[in-house]
């Protein structure tokens, strides 16, 4: 879909028969991209071509093809592209449940993270993208496909890992950990300052803060993110339009998909039609 003769943003989203945990996500950007977000999945983005200006380890960066974008669940990243550049992006999304199974059955601990948002590695990016370009011309059969898949992602987990996420975590992490589980757990809610400050017992303003300095985004992007993940997962189950608005705190349809292209690119009845 395009918002104009010069700015393109095309996406195509499936799921691989092997798995309910995982997503694919195919998208071509023209001078169009996304500001800053969080997933509550592991997700690997492989550059196919072009350059993408990237925001990930808390800072910007241009990529290209011998990147690997390693981001775990709820960090902030964000992929843009400007000047008439264009690029085209794999995304693997892996459901949290699943990358732990995988870790703990290969490593014999599910404390693994991924240590850095952009790794690179030209050669194994390469075989990423080999197998997803195989897997989408169906050249490669659901058993070869889902053994390569997997294989890769041990290999990238090896290669670029931590093994907790703060540990010896300060005050102000603590705080934001609380305030995040928060607003994860009352995304439906109509939220104000107030309100999360008070279940954390802190100032208002020191809370505001601390979270955009932390975090890059606001409490209300947050929150707003949190709400289009579940949104997500409700239309992936096939639920109406109507229901899922309801259930995820918007106001109407309307606001729904008003919030949910902004964030995707795409409104929820098309999210949704690639999966049902």
């Amino acid at each position: 879909m395009g918002k104009n003769q010069d700015t393109t943003f095309q996406t195509k989203i499936w799921k691989p028969k092997f798995s309910d945990d995982i997503t694919f996500h195919k998208a071509y950007f023209l001078n169009y991209g996304f500001d800053k977000h969080v997933h509550e999945d592991y997700t690997i983005g492989l550059i196919q071509n072009g350059h993408m200006d990237a925001f990930v380890d808390g800072e910007k960066k241009s990529l290209d093809s011998s990147t690997i974008v390693s981001v775990n669940p709820d960090e902030t990243h964000a992929c843009q592209t400007f000047y008439h550049k264009d690029y085209t992006l794999y995304s693997i999304y892996l459901k949290p449940n699943l990358f732990k199974e995988l870790v703990n059955e290969n490593f014999h601990t599910s404390e693994l993270y991924f240590k850095e948002g952009a790794y690179f590695d030209k050669e194994l990016s390469s075989r990423f993208l080999k197998i997803l370009n195989f897997s989408e011309n169906q050249y490669l059969s659901n058993l070869d496909f889902e053994c390569e898949l997997l294989d890769s992602v041990k290999s990238l987990v090896s290669k670029n890992v931590k093994y907790s996420i703060d540990k010896n975590i300060s005050n102000h992490q603590s705080m934001i950990k609380k305030a995040k589980e928060f607003m994860s757990e009352n995304y439906h809610l109509d939220l104000n300052l107030d309100d999360i400050s008070d279940a954390l017992d802190v100032s208002k303003y020191h809370f505001l803060r601390t979270f955009k300095d932390k975090t890059f985004l606001s409490p209300h992007n947050y929150l707003m993110l949190k709400r289009i993940e579940k949104a997500k997962e409700l239309l992936q189950k096939g639920e109406s339009l109507t229901n899922t608005a309801h259930i995820c705190g918007f106001n109407d349809q309307s606001h729904l998909n008003r919030r949910f292209k902004s964030i995707m690119g795409l409104t929820p009845g098309e999210y949704k039609k690639f999966f049902n």
